[in-house]
């Protein structure tokens, strides 16, 4: 009986509630993200246990979220768009009781080319070897929707599939490579060792085309001054990263955790990567960046932020 109670005891505390966080590779940005706002959460709210859970990215996120295997997750801006409002891949599953509590960062569409190499406009992607990613994954996606802006369809692109995409650019097997990526990033770092790159400019007419009607993209630009040789800002296009729950989640679980989250904010590690793209400001984690309707938890705590002048 004592063990039993013992038991109890230790399963039961009072106060405390766990939060735990679909998000992508452990090392991955959005792994690091998460890290840092939970551990900024603990800082807050010693009582909030708010844990990991590393998965394979965004559409596993989503499908944890459905099966309610999990009650939080961080997800791209378009791909909530579409399980919100199923349509593409999520057509025969929609989810349209997925709500936002705030966004946390920008995930820039970097294109990615040599220095000393002749691509130096978008048109050029058309004659040259490029990977846009894997056929099923984000980045590809993102990537067709800016050449069917110019006009240009899958087929008449020269897609590859590299195991290793800063070897295959300095050594030319590719003369560019796209990501979704908040920055700095590991992989454009490790290039940027092997060769010098540059970054190929997206605006424009072709930016404005692809941002037109739609929720889930935003004006955005690669950072200056992060990697070497690259001293101005190159303007392009970003989704959002968002930290979503469902609709049933309660009310109070979810004002704790943004609460949580963002009240020791200005503690966040710069040495985190994509820290050049985090929403610092409060205003920016919210309104257009947010693709699906926000969670009357988080609203709530925005609109304390509003009242007390911090929004």
């Amino acid at each position: 009986m004592r063990a039993f109670l013992l038991l109890l005891a230790l399963l039961w505390q009072p106060g405390s509630h766990a939060a735990t966080i679909a998000t992508g590779g452990e090392q991955g940005i959005y792994y690091q993200i998460i890290k840092e706002f939970c551990r900024l959460a603990g800082k807050s709210d010693p009582d909030l246990q708010c844990k990991l859970q590393a998965s394979s990215g965004s559409i596993e996120n989503l499908r944890l979220l459905q099966t309610g295997e999990i009650p939080y997750a961080l997800v791209q801006s378009d791909w909530l768009y579409q399980a919100s409002h199923g349509i593409g891949p999520f057509a025969k599953q929609p989810q349209p009781e997925l709500r936002a509590l705030f966004a946390t960062h920008a995930e820039p569409f970097t294109i990615v080319v040599r220095a000393d190499g002749d691509l130096t406009t978008l048109d050029q992607l058309k004659l040259a070897p490029i990977d846009m990613g894997l056929k099923s994954s984000g980045t590809r996606q993102t990537a067709l929707a800016l050449f069917s802006a110019m006009g240009v369809k899958e087929q008449d692109l020269d897609l590859k599939s590299v195991a290793n995409l800063a070897e295959a650019l300095c050594s030319k097997q590719i003369d560019a490579y796209g990501l979704v990526m908040g920055h700095p990033n590991r992989i454009v770092l490790e290039t940027a060792k092997r060769c010098a790159i540059s970054f190929l400019p997206i605006d424009g007419p072709v930016r404005e085309q692809l941002l037109k009607g739609v929720t889930f993209y935003q004006r955005s630009q690669v950072p200056a001054r992060i990697y070497p040789g690259n001293l101005k800002a190159t303007p392009t296009f970003a989704i959002a990263a968002t930290l979503v729950t469902n609709g049933t989640t309660p009310d109070a679980d979810v004002y704790r955790l943004t609460k949580a989250m963002l009240s020791q904010q200005t503690s966040f590690n710069e040495q985190t990567y994509g820290y050049a793209n985090l929403f610092h400001k409060a205003r920016n984690k919210i309104g257009p960046v947010l693709s699906v309707e926000q969670h009357p938890g988080a609203t709530k705590y925005f609109e304390e932020l509003k009242t007390a002048g911090k929004l």
